[in-house]
């Protein structure tokens, strides 16, 4: 992104109350506000443009220097978030208090200055915000140098000295351990063997995992290695641990629900493969409950894409098990639910549309199937997961086929064959699929058998296993096909 739409899309990203709190926030500000008008004028358009904003303001003195003004209603924005989100995380609490205390020793305030690092470090050390500790022990010594004279200050410094060496020590051991984690990218690399990272059931050249950080990533570590190695039930009991774990600390979860959640999606993965798909609601139903039960915001970016993946795991779900009637039920509550969602990743609006189109394809509803690929074709995601973008142009044909569209179906296949060459060279069985949709828009209805049944032949004929099954897992053309045959085909030969 250009630098200079860095403004534009800070402003963008604000939500409705985060904006309210900005007005408020510079509402207490004195002089003139030009920044507000720029702010205003920003937010107004629906795609930056420099030259509108200073054609609009041509005859105020500051678009001379318009690019002052950018600079401080960016750097304000941002200081309005930090005094709006002060209480977003642990973090963030810790920092003002390290602020805070820094403040009150300028001032000289010694035993305020004692209080506020007294609580920072009760904090840090509960939540093992090492690199925070070591800040605030270093504060510490600073306070001690100001208020004590070094013969009673020898056994507090020394102390001090203790408890940063220790601190120093478990940082060694998360950065030891993650060292491990990153080790893992060259296994699956084929540059490095499992022997390499891990050992039995411990960890080579990692020592005993000391912190909450490194004992979830040792679970993490020892997970990927039985997945990879095709031990997906001894996988599922070190989730099932690695879970259980997590969970004896929901403080910690509060304030970083990140790898519980991904241990708990990681724990659908492993069930969906082992076929265990009645354990699966059990921990849907568990992550839907994680805003609520750990007090996460309703609508956090944390909690909002944590519903979305949720969501489109049960989609893929019902879909792969054909509960189509249970999928139509399920595209009503997340069409309402990202319809009020303050935002979502379009990533998933595209996720989400291929699955409406899909479900409702499967039930032959093809005119509100045809809505959503058209929805996907027309908006354009650019390089977002062209796979799916790919499978999505092969749906809109079968559904202008079943819808009759020959017309419309003849220009669809021309389309589709202009979208796949731009991104890569065709794969065999998207040709064969091109070359059937092609003979089938100007063949009278009569021959359509005849050329399904050298679809069934041709399909897949020269397509590796691999690609075959993930091509099938997106959209099932073998089913259609035979569908369409084993009917006799009393449909084609209504065409």
């Amino acid at each position: 992104m250009p630098k200079r739409d860095n403004l534009s899309s800070l402003i963008k990203s604000l939500s409705k109350s985060e904006k309210r709190h900005f007005k408020l926030f510079v509402s207490r500000q004195k002089g003139g506000k030009n920044y507000l008008k720029l702010f205003d004028a920003i937010e107004a358009q629906e795609h930056y443009s420099e030259e509108l904003i200073k054609n609009k303001f041509c005859n105020e003195s500051f678009i001379n220097q318009l690019h002052v003004t950018k600079n401080y209603l960016y750097k304000l924005i941002l200081k309005s978030l930090r005094n709006y989100h002060s209480g977003l995380s642990k973090d963030a609490e810790l920092k003002n208090l390290l602020l805070n205390a820094e403040i009150l020793f300028t001032k000289e305030k010694y035993s305020l200055c004692e209080e506020e690092l007294h609580r920072a470090e009760k904090i840090a050390r509960k939540y093992e915000k090492l690199s925070i500790l070591l800040q605030i022990l270093s504060l510490k010594k600073k306070l001690l140098f100001a208020t004590a004279a070094p013969p009673e200050s020898a056994g507090q410094l020394n102390e001090i000295i203790r408890q940063e060496e220790i601190t120093l020590s478990l940082k060694k051991n998360q950065v030891d351990h993650w060292k491990a984690v990153s080790k893992m990218t060259s296994v699956f690399l084929s540059e490095l063997e499992w022997e390499d990272v891990v050992k039995g059931d411990g960890l080579t050249g990692v020592p005993s995992s000391d912190t909450l950080q490194a004992r979830t990533l040792k679970h993490h570590i020892l997970y990927s290695n039985k997945v990879t190695t095709g031990k997906t039930g001894e996988a599922v009991e070190i989730i099932d641990k690695m879970i259980d774990f997590l969970e004896s600390y929901p403080e910690r979860i509060e304030d970083e629900p990140g790898s519980y959640i991904t241990a708990l999606n990681n724990k659908i993965g492993l069930l969906v493969s082992l076929k265990k798909l009645d354990a699966v609601p059990q921990t849907i139903k568990k992550i839907k409950s994680v805003p609520e039960k750990y007090k996460l915001k309703a609508k956090s970016n944390v909690s909002v894409k944590l519903f979305l993946r949720t969501y489109n795991i049960e989609l893929e779900l019902l879909r792969d098990t054909h509960q189509f009637d249970k999928a139509l039920e399920l595209i009503e509550e997340v069409k309402n639910y990202i319809n009020d969602a303050p935002s979502v990743p379009p990533v998933y609006r595209l996720l989400f549309y291929y699955q409406f189109a899909y479900v409702n394809f499967m039930k032959k509803r093809y005119a509100k199937a045809l809505k959503w690929t058209n929805e996907i074709v027309n908006t354009g995601f650019g390089t977002l997961r062209e796979d799916i973008q790919s499978y999505t142009r092969f749906l809109n044909l079968m559904i202008h086929f079943e819808l009759k569209n020959s017309f419309v179906l003849k220009y669809s296949v021309e389309s589709c064959r202009r979208f796949l060459m731009k991104k890569r060279k065709l794969h065999d069985f998207e040709k064969v699929l091109l070359n059937f949709f092609s003979k089938a828009s100007t063949s009278l209805p009569e021959k359509h058998e005849l050329l399904f049944c050298r679809l069934n032949e041709d399909l897949f004929k020269n397509t590796e296993a691999s690609l075959k099954t993930s091509a099938l897992d997106y959209l099932d053309f073998e089913s259609w096909i035979h569908e369409k045959l084993l009917s006799g085909d009393k449909s084609l030969s209504k065409n």
